[in-house]
């Protein structure tokens, strides 16, 4: 069972002026678990047929790379030190490893993990049911908590920064670093998908990546 409808994230007047033409679309997906890690590893293979090989200015220089790259600029992060998350996922797990060596969390984020490589389409995926009230797109006033993903203490976020948040707390570090919060794990049966629309990434072009690993994750497009 899907919910095929995919809509747009608030964002806070506050973000909108700091960082335009960011924005964020979601759609809530109920997943089909068997099968899924088989999928996502024949979508992973065929990325790395693509991707093996090429060097790094190849991977930089392609323009929706390019686009996340001038993002990060706009966040306030280098990245050259700190790559955009779809740089990374070609870089350290296609471009110079044997296949098979691509990243593996879980089957729901490597499926949704390969589709953003195959389209080249920042996306990413929360828990759902550890969701409250609605998403938002706002900037930090200072002082949130918030705990990372791989951290071991949540820590204050400084202000201006760009956020995922609920009504309850800061999900994300805005296409950078995902809280423990959300995160998808061996139980989850709802996810939350988000793409990100950034100058040079049209909201179309996202659309079509949701829309791709909702089918993934549903089972529609599976072999």
């Amino acid at each position: 069972m899907t919910d095929t409808l995919t809509a747009s994230i608030a964002v806070d007047a506050s973000a909108a002026i700091a960082f335009p033409g960011v924005e964020v679309l979601a759609t809530a997906v109920e997943v089909t678990p068997e099968g899924l890690a088989e999928a996502a590893d024949r979508l992973w293979l065929t990325q790395h047929a693509q991707w093996h090989g090429s060097t790094r200015g190849t991977i930089r220089n392609h323009p929706r790379v390019a686009a996340y790259r001038a993002l990060a600029k706009l966040i306030g992060t280098d990245p050259d030190k700190q790559p955009p998350s779809i740089q990374a996922l070609i870089d350290r797990g296609l471009r110079g490893k044997p296949a098979g060596a691509w990243p593996r969390i879980n089957p729901v984020v490597d499926a949704v993990n390969a589709v953003a490589v195959a389209d080249l389409v920042a996306l990413g995926a929360f828990d759902a049911d550890r969701i409250t009230g609605e998403v938002r797109l706002t900037v930090t006033q200072g002082g949130e908590p918030f705990l990372p993903l791989g951290a071991d203490h949540p820590a204050a976020l400084d202000p201006g920064r760009l956020v995922l948040a609920d009504q309850a707390r800061v999900l994300s570090l805005f296409a950078h670093r995902d809280g423990v919060h959300q995160s998808i794990t061996a139980t989850t049966t709802r996810v939350l998908l988000l793409g990100c629309i950034v100058p040079g990434i049209t909201p179309d072009s996202v659309t079509a990546a949701l829309t791709h690993a909702t089918a993934l994750l549903t089972d529609t497009a599976r072999p």
